[in-house]
């Protein structure tokens, strides 16, 4: 197989994707979750949606980028005992342009100190203007 890229404006990386991760959570202090860069992207948000309750009010899971040995912690989504069916988006920086990620960089999200809470998640994300996809 071969790679191409292509113009900053084509389609592939101007149309924002919602990469589905299931269900997370269960576990406390546990990473879960991981979505891993097949080439360069940007990383906009975590949408969660309550699936189980969870019983304390500091249910929280946080999120991080992984790059090599670099973790950089990006947001921390507090659910606290919010019920089922209850949803929250989680800019995942600041800045305007998104998380920057290179090819094999890790989306990752960590559960707080609640065991009992769950959440579904998806990342949105785009392939990185010009990045080399399969051809």
């Amino acid at each position: 197989m071969t790679t191409k890229s292509m113009a900053y404006d084509n389609p592939t990386y101007a149309a924002r994707n919602s990469e589905s991760m299931g269900e997370i959570g269960g576990a406390a202090t546990t990473q879960y979750a991981k979505f891993c860069a097949f080439t360069n992207h940007i990383a906009y948000s975590a949408q969660l949606t309550v699936t189980t309750a969870g019983t304390a009010t500091t249910h929280t899971v946080a999120f991080s980028k992984i790059s090599g040995t670099s973790t950089t912690a990006l947001a921390t989504a507090t659910l606290g005992t919010s019920a089922a069916g209850t949803t929250l988006n989680v800019p995942l920086s600041t800045a305007v342009g998104g998380v920057a990620m290179n090819q094999g960089d890790l989306l990752v999200a960590v559960t707080g100190a609640d065991a009992v809470g769950k959440v579904a998640l998806a990342y949105e994300a785009v392939p990185a203007p010009t990045a080399n996809v399969t051809a």
